[in-house]
């Protein structure tokens, strides 16, 4: 099981860059007009929930996703997120170290962020990803610090 909780994950994160690359190769594209979108929602659970380390909000299903990204997307461009490191942490947790970059829209500046991401996969979907700016809390959430 395990293995194949990691190979979900570094196929969702394929398909988010690949999804992200191509709205930036097409600007004026609606979101779920991707090509790409649905092959990033097949890795995920319908009621899936997402906890972006960018907000205090939690998101919860395909709707508000969606939302949260166009949001964040009205701010910045070039927004890309690269998996650096994937740990096994228990039957259905992995833990994902995420190099995050983008650049905002107003000012050009570039921005880059590590993500820790805590993913709960059951059934080779994703239900639920934690995403932490810190290390150490994203260990304590997974379980790898006391």
């Amino acid at each position: 099981m395990s293995e194949e909780n990691l190979e979900v994950l570094r196929s969702f994160y394929a398909a988010m860059e690949k999804w992200l690359g191509s709205m930036g190769s097409h600007p004026g594209e609606q979101l779920e007009q991707s090509p790409e979108l649905e092959e990033v929602f097949d890795h995920l659970d319908p009621d899936v929930e997402w906890d972006w380390a960018l907000t205090p909000e939690t998101f919860r299903g395909r709707d508000r996703l969606l939302q949260a990204v166009a949001d964040w997307l009205q701010t910045v461009t070039d927004w890309r997120v690269e998996p650096e490191d994937l740990i096994d942490v228990s039957r259905n947790r992995v833990l994902v170290t995420v190099r995050v970059t983008a650049q905002g829209k107003g000012s050009g500046a570039p921005a880059i962020q590590s993500v820790f991401s805590v993913n709960t996969v059951r059934d080779g979907k994703i239900t639920r990803i934690e995403d932490y700016t810190d290390k150490n809390e994203a260990l304590e959430a997974a379980g790898l610090r006391e």
